[in-house]
């Protein structure tokens, strides 16, 4: 016969298992480390950017902060010392420059540098200094002493020019210039020089002419042979030309009144 104070066990009811130290003890750790991390927050102020970190999280600047923090990890894991050691030099070469262009006054020069750059000065300034580099490297030492003799010639005959009246010649060319005398004498000077070749080539024919004669047999004299001379068709032709140049002598050249 059954006892009805004793508890009578209900098989639909799942039996739980009896409580340890352990398992109390988690819960009270758990508690306690929320209680001091809740006094952390609350000590340091933190609790006041909880808003902010949730804005943060909303609009993605969390996940953001944390790729930066990814790569300048990343950043800090390749960079070596010696790469360390080259930026240090390059920032200190730099904060250098900065110090020599403030001592010497050249931010006074930038706006001129400006308008160089934009109208293209400097552009021509560089060419016009490439141009000068290879000219020096192409410049020996002969072609230096030749253009200094060069040089050294000219101021020599300046200086003979001066000396020897050079200011009347000069002065003479540009009376010459004023009246045209000048401008005729340079229309002029061509045909002069082409009249000079044929008074060239007329006075070495004289003078063949008279080689020629120089060396052949003398004239016999008297009637006859001038007579032969005379029916010559080679003496008739040549009397004809000194007739016919004599005739235009007197045509272009009329005597004097």
């Amino acid at each position: 016969m059954n006892d009805p104070l004793m508890a009578t066990r209900d098989p639909n009811v799942p039996r739980v298992p009896a409580l340890t130290d352990d398992m109390i003890a988690q819960p009270i750790a758990a508690q306690q480390a929320s209680a001091a991390l809740v006094d952390q927050l609350e000590a340091s102020g933190l609790a006041n950017a909880i808003p902010t970190l949730g804005r943060m999280v909303e609009n993605g600047d969390a996940q953001r902060l944390a790729n930066l923090a990814r790569v300048y990890a990343a950043a800090e894991d390749a960079v070596t010392e010696e790469m360390v050691g080259r930026l240090s030099e390059a920032v200190g070469g730099g904060l250098a420059l900065i110090d020599q262009v403030q001592r010497s006054g050249l931010e006074r020069a930038l706006p001129a540098l400006v308008e160089l750059v934009d109208n293209g000065d400097l552009q021509r300034l560089v060419k016009l200094a490439r141009v000068y580099s290879a000219a020096e490297d192409a410049v020996t030492e002969e072609l230096v002493a030749r253009l200094a003799d060069t040089v050294g010639t000219g101021l020599s005959l300046m200086d003979r020019l001066s000396r020897g009246g050079g200011e009347r010649i000069v002065a003479m060319l540009e009376r010459l210039e004023a009246n045209g005398a000048l401008e005729k004498l340079a229309m002029t000077l061509p045909r002069v020089l082409e009249r000079l070749e044929q008074v060239h080539g007329l006075l070495e024919c004289i003078e063949r002419a008279a080689a020629v004669s120089e060396q052949g047999p003398r004239a016999a004299g008297g009637v006859g042979p001038l007579f032969r001379t005379m029916r010559d068709r080679e003496t008739q032709d040549t009397l004809n030309f000194f007739l016919q140049l004599g005739r235009q002598m007197r045509s272009s050249c009329p005597p004097a009144p």
